[in-house]
């Protein structure tokens, strides 16, 4: 049966009356400044550029499917080299990989189904990338992409499953200029998820899912030292809803896991947000102002199982740029987890192509910290102001503006941090 289809799908590439190519060039320049974050562990503060160009091919056949390539770079120039990133180097990640290389088949031989084959992203496919949108944690937001076969089945134009087989490595296994060795994820995983995207009705969006991972064990070096996380079968069922009745949206998601680490340990942890927003239409500026709280359980030191949230697929800044940082003294960087998060912010568009975005997050662990030199029974997290700018000069020409600051609580009392800044420019350049 793989054979026939293998077959089919090749008679459907290679049997076409029309190739369209098309191909484009895309450039990426940002500087981006980390300060105070690593002051406990004696690192000066981080500032670099990020250089990233992106070369991309593609081929249109049958009217309906594609082959996509994209080849990119990101080196990063470091103006300090006594950071915690620079670790004394003037540049790193100077590699050229593959970002992307797939085929696409819609509506195989007259049905239903769609067929995705290759390395491919998932960027906000999934909601707001709450769980799943980050493939390639190791090396930030160069890349994003999943190795992965994803087909899709259409019950109708509003309403979709899709079905992904996914396999993550440590490093890169595709062909690389100048190859870095750069280290992707923590251990080899490989997962699979089931996802729904339902709209039963006009107002409202309906979107459940199940994801199943199985993880390799890893060692990575934390505040203490060289640590060893066991091997991990894991399971999360959730789902997303929307409800838009104007000018209000209310919007939540909320997910459950559960499994069990090769050393006999259980595994639970519960997540989710809950968020509400109005828009002022009539109002200059159209404002809109939004509402809402966020939950990822911690690992409660009281019970013999683990019962801390683990993020999957969503080490990203689904929040925070410097909150992703500051989880170093939580174990790892980017594993969201124990905490607790009120939010409001601020949307203005200032003009059509201009948009301000103001927010304020105050942040609570659950649960003391896991690590026994920094453990303290206070919770609070800290507090988080951000400003977003983005502009966009023309339909080829973007940048944004970014600025964080975060006041730590007496969570991280045992280490004494200071306040930190996070500060970022970019634009962006399509050709």
């Amino acid at each position: 049966m793989k054979k026939l289809i293998f077959w089919f799908l090749m008679i459907e590439v290679f049997i076409f009356s029309e190739v369209k190519f098309e191909y484009g060039f895309d450039l990426r320049l940002r500087e981006e400044y980390l300060g105070n974050i690593f002051e406990p562990v004696g690192k000066e503060d981080d500032n670099y550029f990020r250089l990233k160009t992106s070369l991309w091919g593609k081929w249109s056949f049958c009217g309906k499917n594609t082959i996509f390539i994209r080849f990119s770079g990101e080196p990063r120039f470091y103006l300090e080299k006594d950071g915690f990133l620079s670790r004394g180097r003037s540049v790193s990640d100077d590699e050229f990989i593959f970002e992307n290389f797939y085929f696409e088949f819609k509506k195989i031989l007259g049905s239903n189904w769609d067929l995705k084959i290759g390395r491919q992203d998932f960027l906000m496919q999934y909601g707001e990338g709450f769980i799943i949108m980050e493939g390639t944690p190791g090396d930030g937001s160069r890349t994003f992409y999943f190795n992965a076969l994803k087909a899709t089945y259409n019950i109708n134009d509003k309403n979709s499953i899709d079905f992904t087989f996914h396999y993550a490595p440590v490093e890169d296994f595709m062909p690389i200029i100048n190859d870095n060795h750069k280290r992707l994820m923590n251990s080899e995983e490989k997962g699979a998820i089931i996802y729904g995207k339902l709209n039963p009705k006009k107002e409202i969006t309906f979107e459940p899912y199940y994801i199943y991972i199985n993880r390799e064990a890893y060692t990575i070096n934390t505040i203490i030292g060289p640590q060893t996380t066991p091997g991990l079968e894991l399971n999360t069922i959730g789902a997303r809803g929307i409800y838009k009745f104007d000018p209000w949206k209310l919007r939540g998601e909320i997910a459950y896991q559960w499994g069990e680490y090769e050393n006999g340990i259980d595994k639970r942890g519960l997540g989710g947000y809950i968020f509400l927003t109005r828009t002022f239409k009539d109002i200059k500026f159209m404002p809109s102002i939004d509402f809402g709280f966020a939950y990822l359980s911690g690992d409660d030191p009281n019970k013999p199982k683990d019962t801390g949230w683990d993020p999957l697929y969503g080490k990203w800044p689904w929040i925070s740029e410097l909150l992703l940082y500051y989880y170093f003294y939580d174990g790892e960087i980017a594993k969201f987890t124990n905490y607790n998060l009120w939010r409001t912010s601020l949307n203005l568009i200032l003009s059509k192509n201009t948009n301000l975005s103001l927010s304020y997050n105050f942040l609570r662990a659950n649960h003391p910290n896991s690590i026994p030199d920094i453990r303290t029974t206070n919770l609070t997290r800290g507090h988080l102001p951000t400003l977003i700018l983005r502009h966009k000069f023309t339909q080829n020409i973007s940048s944004h503006l970014w600025i964080e600051y975060f006041s730590p609580g007496n969570y991280y009392e045992k280490i004494s941090p200071p306040d930190s800044l996070f500060i970022r420019w970019e634009i962006a350049f399509k050709f």
